[in-house]
């Protein structure tokens, strides 16, 4: 069994000439372990994909998927709530403008420190020790001082 397993993916945007179809038929299996790397020309689905399997599209998406599970589970029939529980716990994504991945409102150590409130329920003295912890693995210098 596929820790990720995709089939016959498609995602469609309404536009006033009609129905624009973003991804057409994608298939892909990761197995526990197995690292995945999409590439591909700009404007050829990779974003809108993995935006479709973590249910981060807008409503005006309209999103098809013969399979669409993890770890066993088929995230189409999860709740929003959920499948919240799954993203940015389980699944991630790194995405690819850099100005749009962090918050320019909140400090770096702020934002870091979100997730492992959110999924791992730690407190704000676990959550500080652990965003150094990421900061000194990265190679921040001092990050103790940094606002974290």
């Amino acid at each position: 069994m596929s820790l990720l397993n995709i089939r016959n993916l498609t995602v469609e945007f309404a536009t006033a000439s009609g129905a624009f179809r973003a991804v057409d038929s994608v298939d892909l299996s990761v197995d526990t372990g197995e690292i995945l790397a999409i590439v591909g020309e700009t404007g050829s689905g990779k974003s809108v994909s993995m935006l479709a399997l973590m249910g981060l599209l807008p409503w005006t998406a309209r999103i098809t998927a013969d399979a669409l599970t993890f770890g066993g589970t088929d995230l189409n029939k999860l709740s929003p709530r959920d499948r919240r529980g799954i993203i940015g716990k389980d699944i991630a994504m790194i995405f690819q403008e850099p100005k749009s991945s962090l918050n320019p409102c909140f400090t770096v150590g702020f934002q870091i420190k979100e997730a492992p409130r959110q999924h791992l329920g730690m407190g704000r003295r676990a959550r500080h020790q652990r965003a150094i912890a990421l900061f000194e693995q990265v190679g921040i210098p001092v990050p103790a001082s940094q606002s974290c």
